[in-house]
């Protein structure tokens, strides 16, 4: 068996005692060893921080950091960098699990192809479901190989997925911006974009699903912050001349996002009336320094001769307040009904 590269795991954790165990365990079990492990407890107020030195205690690869209790995952990213000593990394939440052979199959293909970023088989796990989807390859192809730039674009729609095994030098030069909590959403776009190339392996990463307290899948004022990290990821594609059909896609999303978070916007029951006026002045500046100069002639020339119409009357309505007014009070009504 292939040893020698280090490959470092790194898990932030909070609060996260009902399924830590069991995420620790299937690192601990990896088939490969060579591995360190490092967490980042942020100042956990539960039983977590007593599992993270019971398996430190026994495994002298686990290795406990606690730092003060603040920001998302971005700040754990920024706050462990320094200490990442493998040459690869990966990463997982406190609650997924790794496949017992997960970390050898992403080493044998990265030996096989010399590829910068492995990914391995992801599935959405629910712990009682029977017939969780998977991401497998490309469309079930394990086979293809990607430049760094196909990756990136693959990655927009989930066609592939972002629990990847990546180069530590790839990382060592990025900084997590701590201004939304999905801010590894351009990280990782960026990650495949910097690859040499992008393999595929088999074993399976267990992404989970039914743990309804997970950051990503409550809602609260965080959420807004999304469109920061869909204003960067477009501007990633912009800077490096992506088609013009990705460009439009993704400048579509983010008008879109616009116009659903301004309608949940009226009906969000904030916890403090400065909460409130905090979102209001975002949600306000963004459009004025971020939205009014988007979208330009050569959008809609492409529009039109793609026959996008439901974007140009996004569009329309977008420009035209009377009309964006009735746009948002539509999104308002169908989440009520919802």
């Amino acid at each position: 068996m292939i040893q020698e590269l280090l490959v470092t795991i790194f898990v932030p954790v909070y609060n996260g005692e009902k399924y830590l165990n069991e995420t620790l365990t299937s690192i601990e079990r990896q088939t490969y060893i060579n591995i360190e492990v490092l967490l980042v407890d942020d100042s956990s107020i539960d039983g977590s921080k007593i599992i993270l030195d019971k398996f430190a205690n026994k495994d002298d690869r686990f290795k406990v950091f606690v730092k003060k209790n603040g920001g998302m995952v971005a700040a754990s990213w920024n706050f462990i960098m320094e200490e990442i000593k493998g040459d690869y990394v990966f990463y997982s939440s406190q609650d997924d699990i790794l496949a017992f052979d997960l970390i050898e199959k992403m080493v044998a293909r990265q030996k096989q192809t010399n590829a910068d970023t492995i990914l391995p088989d992801m599935e959405f796990y629910f712990e009682c479901g029977h017939s969780n989807k998977r991401i497998i390859g490309i469309s079930g192809n394990r086979d293809v190989i990607l430049t760094g730039k196909q990756a990136c674009a693959a990655s927009l729609n989930w066609n592939i997925h972002g629990f990847a095994l990546t180069k530590t030098s790839l990382l060592k030069d990025e900084f997590f911006f701590e201004d939304a909590f999905d801010t590894d959403e351009f990280i990782t776009r960026k990650l495949f974009l910097k690859s040499n190339k992008v393999a595929f392996s088999d074993g399976i990463f267990y992404y989970r699903q039914d743990n309804l307290i997970a950051i990503t899948k409550t809602f609260s004022k965080k959420n807004f912050y999304t469109l920061t990290t869909l204003s960067r990821l477009l501007n990633l594609l912009k800077e490096n001349n992506f088609d013009e059909s990705v460009i439009f896609k993704a400048q579509s999303l983010l008008l879109n996002r616009y116009v659903q978070l301004s309608a949940k916007f009226e009906l969000f029951d904030f916890q403090t009336k400065k909460e409130k006026e905090e979102i209001a002045i975002f949600l306000s500046d963004f459009k004025k320094k971020r939205l009014v100069n988007l979208f330009c002639f050569t959008d809609i020339w492409y529009a039109i001769k793609s026959f996008r119409l439901k974007y140009i009357l996004l569009l329309i309505i977008f420009k035209v307040p009377l009309f964006f007014g009735f746009l948002k009070n539509f999104y308002a009504k169908k989440m009520q009904n919802n």
